[in-house]
């Protein structure tokens, strides 16, 4: 696992040690058989004493994958509740931006020491994390990521939330690790479906058997673990309304986003789907690209976007 020797800004946010005698201290950590002796924080301490929730899954993850849950830790966050993740790529870090969307606290639990970042290319995401809420380690300044260190960090996480959401994760997955760690805990674990014939559905549906709850939105989660603010969900959705670009008014835009999902489709067969020209459908297609409203995916396929730009 590769390390790069560049630490973060000297600069941090305040830095200190936490012990159970804290104010700060996780509610849910003093009920665990075997808390943790201490953790170091940086940022806003105060988000670990608020209701926090986990989301989690793979790092190689689908653009649905991504869209479903930044999605959901935006509509979570807004509702109340503290976005809890682990700060890798994938699912990971789409946890924490939906967070971020909504205006909304998030916390990383890291494998490293406060004063590095894995994956580095993620440092400018943990400075926002920091602003908006706190990262935790057990480790010290200066401890790399080594392979054991993430399962502690999946101790921590699960130790840490009232409940666990799995997006996308093989059945040898982290993820899958952190949830049954959550489980093992008491706590509640969730898990997305997804396609039968996807390896990374996998290690949902196996939970899904074993029990956990069925997340298709953010109100499934709701409905079993409640809203700490239950009146921020509607304020964030009505801004997010507001802001977000109105469909193109072009007869193909409007046909092409019918026919769109997070999925994807190619771009080759809607042509031959589309019953006008062809430089209607060029027209239709740019004005979407314009718009920031869809991607273009490998392999020349077409998907929505949740979020312009």
């Amino acid at each position: 696992m590769h390390f790069p020797d560049r630490a973060l800004p000297a600069a941090l946010p305040a830095t200190r040690w936490l012990r159970a005698d804290d104010p700060d201290w996780p509610p849910l950590w003093r009920v665990l058989d075997v808390p943790p002796p201490a953790v170091h924080a940086c940022g806003v301490t105060d988000a670990l004493a608020r209701p926090c929730l986990g989301i989690v899954g793979t790092r190689s993850a689908s653009p649905r994958g991504l869209a479903v849950a930044r999605d959901l830790a935006r509509r979570l966050a807004a509702a109340g509740w503290v976005i809890t993740s682990g700060l890798a790529r994938g699912i990971d870090a789409a946890a924490h931006k939906g967070a971020l969307d909504a205006g909304g606290l998030t916390v990383a639990v890291m494998a490293t020491g406060n004063d590095g970042c894995y994956p580095y290319a993620h440092r400018g995401l943990l400075a926002q994390v920091r602003a908006h809420g706190c990262s935790i380690t057990q480790f010290r300044p200066g401890t790399p990521p080594l392979k054991h260190h993430f399962l502690q960090r999946n101790e921590l996480l699960a130790g840490l939330v009232h409940g666990v959401i799995v997006v996308e994760a093989p059945t040898d997955s982290g993820a899958l690790d952190t949830a049954r760690r959550a489980l093992n805990a008491g706590r509640e674990v969730f898990a997305v479906p997804g396609p039968v014939d996807v390896e990374s559905s996998r290690g949902c549906h196996q939970l899904l058997r074993e029990g956990a709850c069925l997340v298709e939105k953010a109100e499934d989660v709701l409905n079993v673990l409640g809203a700490p603010d239950r009146t921020g969900l509607l304020t964030a959705d009505a801004a997010r309304a507001a802001a977000a670009p109105a469909l193109p008014d072009h007869a193909a835009a409007r046909w092409l986003w019918d026919r769109l999902d997070l999925g994807g489709a190619g771009r080759d067969e809607l042509r031959r789907q589309w019953p006008g020209d062809e430089h209607g459908f060029v027209e239709g297609l740019t004005a979407l690209e314009l718009a920031g409203l869809i991607r273009r995916l490998p392999g020349g396929r077409l998907a929505r976007r949740l979020w312009p730009g």
